[in-house]
Order: C-alpha cells, then structure tokens, then sequence
C-alpha cells in the first residue's frame, strides 16, 4: 500500500497568505517542499508545488535503498512564483487531479502532510476519505488545533497558563499599538523585537535598536532610530514594513541576546506524547542550522523540560496531533524561556527522516553520530555536478564511515541554493566537513 506525501509547507494556518508573500518566499517555500521527499518510502507518491527533477529523485531513491517513490507537482514548470498546494489543486480539470486519480486507484494508505490542515483533510477526502498520518500512527488532522499551536500571539497566553516563562511584551493589532509598545520596550532596553504572530523560519522578524547594530540573532532586518519617540519610531515601523491586524497582529518583546537556542521536539499521537530528541537551533551568521546531541537534553534543567512536556501535554489536551517543536532560549541574564511552539513538520523532523533513511538514528540517540544541516548554500553549479563533486572530494556521504554530506533538497530547477546535512562522529568532525564544503560555495 502507499502513502501520499502532501508538501503543503506554505498554508494558512502558519503564515499570511501568499499573495502577501514576496517571489523569494514563494521560491523559497518551494524548495522546502522539495525536502519532504525524505518521508517518503518505497513507491509512495510526493506532490509538490514544483517539479522535482528526475536526478534528484533518482538520487533519494538510491539513498533509501532502492524505493521507486513517484513526484507529482502541483505546477508542471517551474515559475517565479509557485503558488502553495491548495483546494484548487483537486478541481476536475487539473492535471493534479487527474494524475492522482490515475495513480491512486484503491492502494492509497495515507496522506502524510507537513501541516494538519484544511488542504490536507481535503485531499485525504479526496483519496477515499483516507486517515492523516504522523510518526506511524494514524488520526484525524485538527485545522483549529493547527492554528492554535502556531501563533505566537496565542502561545503567549496559552503559555503564561501553563506556568511557562516568556519573554515580557505585548500583542499589537495596529500600528499605534506596535508604536506604543516599541517605545515601552526601548524604554529599558537597547533593542526590541517585532515579530508576525504567524510565520516559520524567523521571516518577519525584525529589530528596531537604540543605536546601529551589525547582524542579530533571528531576525531578518534591523533598523536603528535616532531618538525614542513616536515619530521616530513610526518611520522604523514603516521602514521593515509590518503591519499589524486583528487577524495578523504583531508580537512586540524586548530583544534578548542568547547563549543558545534549542528546539525540544515531541512527537504527539492519539495516545501518547513522546520526546523525540532536541536540537541547537543556529541562527547567526546568516543561515540556520541544527545539530543532534544526546547532551542537549542531558543538559537541560528539570524545570525547562518539566514546562517542555507542559506544552506537548497540553497540546494533546487540545486536540492536536503530529510533531509539535519547543523553542527554548538561554538568555544573557535571564535565563531559559519560551519563545513558540511550532504545530508542523520541521527541519528537526526531515533532518530526522534523513537520518532514518540511512539507519543513522540509533546512532545519533546514543552520542555516536551529529548531523548538522545548513540550508540555502550557494553553490553555483547544478545538482548532478554538486554531487559528482561532493563525491571527487571525498565529501559525499559514506555509508561504510557514516560520515559525509547529503544533499537535502535540490534547490529551484534543480541549481540551487543547497539544503545540506552533514554527518560527523562529533560536532568537531561536522564543522570540519563543513569548512570544506562552505569552500566549495566560495562564501
């Protein structure tokens, strides 16, 4: 039987909607889906947003050991801006919903998404009224439950209930609120950060500074102002271009410099709420990053995992079923809190889809094995080049070593920027294998 990988990686239930989004997004996006090809098995059918070349797929086949995995796309070309996976995709006369009807006959399993939904229960519908699956156990996806555990404005009182630290600040749902707020927090303390109650990966994140600062954690852009008063601060409002709104409000803190950043990531089911693993989430220089440790739980107070399982337990409570991520910051002088949760398939989780894929877990659980991945790495060159390449320089994943570079995601058109993960027998041999390839990108 098959499963159906459904790459819905830009829905409304996380972001704004895409005509709001730029090209670069919408780009961007459509390489991540790209990624979901690794919770893929044998002969299970991918759809994406664009089409995944026959080289790649050739490539994830090999790796996973001979599968025979079939893509479909959403768009038969490429374009500048690929439109999300929708309920327009399932209409009669779309070439989708014919190539699934063809394809899907009555062999289909499951639909396996990267968000719970309402595309996903439309196209689990669609396949026979088929169960929704995460981490081998089947469910029925909760678009109110989705929404509810990727938004940071209802994280905020969610978490504060549950006895959860938070960083101090306020929801703002206008722009003289997010003025007002701006101001409070500059008023004791250098740096505050606005962030979009609704979007992944730290775009729309952005800092508005007493005095001109170079690169800071996690946010996307940076403004300084000259004095803290309502005008000054309504031109930097203006200048990062948010807009805050009933729907789409707007999330005002003072900006906390860090130590570390770890992802504490669960697995939800019907039944039971398991940890998963953790991973330190690398943010500056610019890309993002994570590596497996068994010490980064080791090392976690009681309290933080204690609040930790708060989060997931109440997310069950609530409802919610898949993988559900914990954002944690140690911060300069305060200490472990909160930041989101995050209701989706991550990188922690198609890191983890790689890593079984090679048999490479068990390993990671037990200290043995850290990969480290690095994401948009501009190589100029096409996939099958990169990779004959990786493999002259000896960089190429090893199945005999276990060490090495796989390439995650091919990038647009199948030329990049690279999704990598590198796989080393400590964090010192993954930096190494690292440095080399960062050489080949030239940066």
């Amino acid at each position: 039987m098959t499963a159906v990988i459904l790459a819905n990686v830009v829905s409304e239930a996380i972001g704004p909607t895409s005509n709001s989004l730029s090209d670069d997004s919408l780009r961007a996006n459509a390489i991540l889906a790209k990624r979901m090809i690794w919770l893929a098995e044998n002969d299970d059918i991918l759809i994406t947003p664009t089409p995944i070349t026959r080289p790649f797929l050739d490539y994830t086949n090999f790796l996973k050991g001979g599968s025979d995995i079939v893509s479909l796309s959403t768009s038969p070309t490429p374009t500048e801006r690929p439109l999300p996976i929708s309920k327009k995709d399932l209409d009669a006369d779309s070439p989708l919903s014919n190539s699934l009807s063809l394809l899907a006959s009555d062999r289909i399993l499951c639909l396996k998404p990267f968000i719970g939904d309402e595309v996903s229960i439309c196209f689990a519908k669609f396949l026979g009224d088929v169960p929704v699956r995460f981490s081998n156990q089947n469910g029925r996806a909760s678009p109110e439950a989705t929404r509810l555990f990727n938004d940071k404005a209802k994280f905020r009182q969610f978490a504060r209930s549950l006895g959860v630290p938070i960083a101090s600040g306020s929801i703002c749902v206008n722009e003289q609120e997010m003025v007002d707020s701006v101001c409070k927090v500059l008023s004791v303390s250098d740096h505050a950060i606005l962030k979009m109650a609704r979007n992944s990966a730290g775009d729309g994140n952005s800092v508005i500074s007493k005095s001109a600062e170079g690169s800071l954690q996690g946010a996307m852009r940076s403004v300084s102002v000259l004095e803290v008063d309502d005008n000054f601060i309504r031109a930097a409002v203006h200048d990062i271009g948010l807009v805050a709104t009933k729907k789409e409000p707007v999330i005002v803190e003072a900006y906390i410099e860090n130590e570390s950043s770890i992802g504490v990531h669960f697995d939800i089911g019907i039944d039971r709420v398991e940890l998963v693993g953790s991973a330190s989430i690398l943010l500056n220089p610019g890309y993002g990053g994570t590596y497996w440790s068994k010490s980064l739980i080791d090392d976690l107070p009681n309290d933080v995992l204690s609040w930790c399982q708060n989060l997931g337990d109440y997310a069950q409570e609530n409802g919610y079923f898949g993988p559900l991520s914990v954002d944690v910051v140690r911060g300069k002088e305060v200490g472990f809190f909160a930041c989101e949760v995050n209701g989706r398939h991550g990188s922690f989780s198609l890191v983890r889809a790689v890593s079984n894929s090679l048999g490479l877990e068990p390993d990671i659980k037990d200290g043995k094995r850290v990969v480290f991945s690095r994401s948009a790495v501009p190589i100029g060159i096409g996939f099958p080049d990169l990779v004959n390449l990786l493999e002259r320089r000896q960089l190429h994943f090893n199945s005999s070593s276990r060490r090495g570079v796989i390439v995650m995601s091919e990038g647009y058109e199948g030329n990049g920027p690279f999704d990598l993960l590198i796989v080393g027998s400590n964090l010192e041999d993954v930096k190494g294998i690292e440095h080399d390839v960062i050489k080949l990108s030239g940066t």
